[in-house]
């Protein structure tokens, strides 16, 4: 079920009762959504994997991280991991506007309460590889080798191009007269 037929099912139910009409919407999401109690480790260690991917950007060496990306791809990627609702996807996808059409409804935070503990555990999933992301490749030592790195491939094309550059001079060594450069060799001092 796409989440703007479910929205519209939300509203057609007319929920009237606000005592009895919250435990109705509960029973009515829980039913409608087909809520998974679990997923496997393996499956919520991907999901984090791929948050991390859709939020951040290496700019410089350096991570950097859209934190409003990051709940809204984690928001909507536990959604569509525990129930059975439809996220739009292609070109002209836009998870704000999706995300949008549940709040409108009053219908996210419902939803991820029935998901429960598992967002929780997911979420903090999610903090735990964030911070190894970012302390593994935001410290000077990796700020450093990066640096590194990029000097020495330039270097390597240094080399490269001068050595093409050499084999392309035609020198004739017998041409050159060495005798100023004897009294340079002089002012070098012996050992």
């Amino acid at each position: 079920m796409t989440i703007r037929e479910f929205c519209e099912a939300y509203k057609a139910k007319k929920f009237i009762n606000l005592k009895q009409g919250v435990d109705e919407r509960v029973e009515w999401l829980r039913s409608t959504l087909e809520l998974k109690k679990y997923i496997p480790f393996v499956n919520k260690r991907e999901l984090c994997a791929d948050v991390i991917e859709a939020c951040c950007t290496k700019e410089g060496g350096l991570i950097k991280v859209d934190s409003v990306s990051r709940y809204i791809v984690f928001t909507i990627s536990m959604i569509s991991a525990y129930t059975n609702l439809e996220f739009s996807s292609g070109e002209e996808y836009s998870p704000i506007d999706e995300y949008d059409i549940l709040c409108e409804a009053n219908l996210l935070n419902p939803i991820l309460a029935l998901i429960g503990e598992e967002y929780t555990t997911c979420n903090n999933m999610l903090n735990m590889m964030m911070d190894d992301e970012i302390a593994n490749n935001n410290t000077i030592e990796a700020l450093l080798g990066h640096s590194l790195n990029k000097v020495s491939s330039s270097f390597d094309e240094l080399i490269v191009a001068f050595s093409k550059k050499v084999e392309e001079m035609e020198l004739d060594f017998s041409q050159i007269n060495i005798e100023p450069l004897k009294g340079i060799l002089d002012l070098i001092p012996k050992k």
